[in-house]
């Protein structure tokens, strides 16, 4: 696979969602003056929507990191002028969830409600359900050419958000390319190696022969046995060990669940994983991993990675290298290329580069403007708005260079990339789709291009065990999850981390395969097996 077939998966890693639709929509600046008539018929892309202008209300959960009133963003300004259609925004970034709540128990409701955090998954099948918000496929197939492009396009995310009854009740917010992306990468310390004379490890056995090679020796010259060997956050995505089970012949993931030749199964009932975590417990007894791994939350885990006074890791997992240890300590580390285990397993998980918010943009019942309101969404998915509403406008984020390129602004001093690409959009509130055509035409940083870097190596090692993300189940099974999963997954991340620190996993795993199955295993495995089967029967 090509570098630039990895580019928008990582891209949205770092910058957490949604935009752009490249081929299939025209350019805003095509898009000639509606008629009259067209305005109240025509299914095409033509603006205003309306002649006559009319509104609307938005119930809209807005985020910290947006400064500004909705309406006095610039994207929502200029989108006011292009349609004709002026959006009341009823937002709020604290107690929204106590207001959408009471909004349906009134059934005061919004014309729409907008963006990913504006509804639930379980609302969009309990409020479907109840004729409270609307089916959207005809609107769709009649009115949203940009949509209908996207789902045609992408039959994975048709199959994402159709519901169980077979209607779609919201669009969604969708990150895809057909690509690949990874979890936590390994890294260590060069420098340290350097010092000691030693190679980059290649296996499990010489990973912990570094690892004690670091141990109690002043590596970073301050005078303080300050050095860490092996640090993570246990259970974490993106700065954990789950990629690290895989050196064993299954890599691990947050729910523990795998798919192969259409079969679920749970992997941390399976031999393969245990054998990794008595690996582990190896590495702890000897002093050699973090005793603050499994309770550490990220901004402890990056406060020490960052040391003011040198490099304290030897070895740890993350993002990129620069995320976990800043940029004054980054120089010190390298990505490695995932162990092989003692039976020659190297393998890590591959996930598809595929992110749908099913809770994006729905219709409610009290809306009377239902064919402008599906067409004013549709408009978020052209190509340059869909850039502008999740990156900020051109002019302030960026600037246009050959036409339909876009190259990063500098952001202000003593202002965060984050908090400036949302002074005059709604960045991470907003909704829309990004694909992997449109990306190409915006310019890469540098941490995208460090985590490309890591891709590159991973990427022999890959392998698919993962269910597809995000898939739809029933209120039912729903229902049944919030009940069982506590106690199967509480109960084996607490097994895991006592196994790590304590070890005694082989005296303890019949009567853990035992719990288990007592608090429902095999349900929750049915639950997802049925799930998937009829994931795949959509069409």
């Amino acid at each position: 696979m090509k570098v630039k077939k990895v580019v928008t998966s990582i891209f949205l890693t770092l910058l957490a969602s949604s935009v752009l639709l490249s081929g299939c929509s025209t350019k805003s600046g095509d898009n000639p003056v509606a008629t009259p008539a067209q305005s109240a018929n025509s299914s095409n892309n033509s603006f205003p929507i309306v002649k006559d202008k009319i509104n609307l209300k938005f119930a809209f959960a807005k985020i910290p990191q947006q400064k500004k009133s909705t309406d006095q963003l610039k994207v929502v300004k200029d989108m006011e002028a292009l349609t004709n259609i002026h959006i009341e925004w009823d937002a709020a970034d604290q107690g929204y969830q106590e207001k959408k709540n009471l909004m349906f128990a009134s059934n005061d409701l919004p014309d729409a409600f907008f963006g990913p955090g504006s509804l639930l998954e379980a609302d969009l099948l309990k409020y479907g359900s109840q004729g409270m918000l609307i089916p959207l496929e005809k609107l769709i197939d009649q009115y949203a050419p940009n949509i209908k492009c996207l789902l045609e396009k992408n039959s994975s995310v048709k199959k994402l958000i159709t519901a169980p009854d077979g209607h779609i009740y919201s669009i969604p917010t969708v990150v895809t390319e057909g690509g690949i992306e990874l979890g936590e990468v390994l890294f260590v310390n060069k420098t340290w190696l350097d010092k000691l004379g030693l190679s980059v490890p290649k296996t499990t056995a010489e990973f912990e022969q570094m690892l004690m090679a670091f141990k109690d020796k002043d590596l970073n010259g301050n005078g303080k046995k300050d050095e860490i060997p092996f640090s993570f956050i246990n259970n974490n995505a993106l700065n954990g060990i789950f990629g690290l089970y895989g050196s064993f012949g299954l890599p691990d993931n947050a729910s523990h669940l795998m798919l192969q030749d259409g079969k679920v199964s749970y992997i941390a009932t399976r031999p393969e994983y245990k054998e990794a975590t008595q690996y582990l417990h190896s590495l702890y007894k000897q002093g050699l991993i973090d005793p603050e791994a499994f309770t550490q939350e990220r901004n402890i885990y990056f406060s020490k990675g960052r040391g003011k006074e040198g490099a304290v890791f030897g070895a740890f997992a993350g993002y990129n290298a620069e995320n976990v240890v800043g940029p004054d300590h980054a120089k010190n580390y390298v990505a490695i290329a995932p162990l092989k285990g003692p039976k020659g397993h190297q393998v890590v998980n591959m996930n598809e580069s595929l992110s749908v918010q099913k809770p994006g943009f729905a219709i409610t019942s009290k809306n009377k403007h239902q064919m402008e309101s599906i067409r004013w969404i549709d408009a978020l998915y052209d190509e340059r708005r869909s850039i502008e509403w999740q990156l900020g406008p051109v002019g302030v984020n960026f600037k246009e260079t050959n036409g339909d390129k876009y190259e990063y602004l500098p952001t202000p001093s003593g202002i965060s990339y984050d908090d400036f690409r949302c002074t005059e959009a709604p960045c991470f509130g907003s909704t829309g789709a990004l694909l992997e055509d449109t990306y190409k035409k915006i310019e890469l940083n540098d941490k995208i291009k460090q985590r490309l870097a890591s891709m590159e190596i991973y990427k022999p090692f890959m392998k698919k065990f993962t269910l597809p993300p995000g898939m739809f189940m029933t209120i039912e099974d729903t229902n049944r999850l919030n009940v069982i999963n506590i106690d199967i997954t509480d109960f084996v991340k607490k097994k895991q981390s006592q196994w790590i620190i304590n070890g005694n996993i082989d005296s303890e795993w019949d009567s853990y395969l035992a719990q288990l199955k007592k608090v429902n295993l095999d349900e929750f495995v049915q639950i997802y097996q049925k799930t998937n089967d009829r994931f795949q029967s959509v069409k």
